[in-house]
């Protein structure tokens, strides 16, 4: 849960940080190398990912099948990638002053592959964790979870192409994120059905 509240540090952009959060700007220009209490969001997104890597150090040795352990494995490459992301900011923020190609950028092309390998990995688990529990009563859960996650997609893909709020799409799907990375703990959990009997002595 705490690194759910962490991951969601974008509103605190507000407040500390107006001229991006109020120009629709995107959450990672809040850690951008040249913005006001950039190191905030930077620190919040390592502890982010220091908590879930601890997660899943934690409930690894609880995990025996190789369904769960990919979906915690791809909840740890989340956290790595998120500490990765943050720890290679911003060089150039677009929506507060002119930048040149991103090709002459090579921090930002790494800040990039970080910040959309966290999104993929973190995609990842959840479809693996639905499928762990599609016949369970738990699954509706995860149904609606992919389900926002591709209006999520549809929504950013249309911004992309045409003019509007895209900084909304992506307050939405950082939401979606918080929300995952809250469930996933107990989401993770394999079937009762296909857990080990305990044997019997007689």
């Amino acid at each position: 849960m705490l690194a759910a509240v962490a991951y969601n540090s974008w509103p605190l952009g507000f407040w500390l940080n107006p001229r991006v959060s109020y120009g629709g700007g995107l959450a990672s220009e809040l850690e951008g190398m040249h913005q006001p209490y950039n190191w905030v969001f930077v620190l919040l997104d390592v502890v982010t990912g220091v908590l879930v890597a601890a997660v899943v150090v934690l409930l690894w040795r609880h995990h025996r099948s190789r369904l769960s352990r990919w979906a915690l494995g791809s909840f740890a490459l989340f956290g790595i990638l998120t500490i990765a992301d943050a720890l290679l900011p911003m060089p150039c923020e677009p929506s507060v002053t002119v930048c040149p190609s991103w090709t002459s950028q090579p921090m930002l092309i790494l800040h990039g592959i970080a910040s959309i390998g966290s999104a993929v990995f973190l995609f990842i688990s959840g479809v693996l964790a639905w499928r762990m529990h599609h016949k369970r009563h738990t699954s509706w859960i995860m149904r609606g979870m992919i389900t926002m996650w591709v209006i999520s997609g549809i929504l950013s893909l249309v911004f992309f192409f045409t003019p509007g709020p895209a900084y909304l799409s992506q307050d939405y799907y950082l939401l979606l994120c918080g929300i995952w990375i809250a469930l996933m703990p107990y989401m993770a959990y394999p079937p009762a059905g296909r857990q080990q009997p305990v044997p019997v002595t007689t």
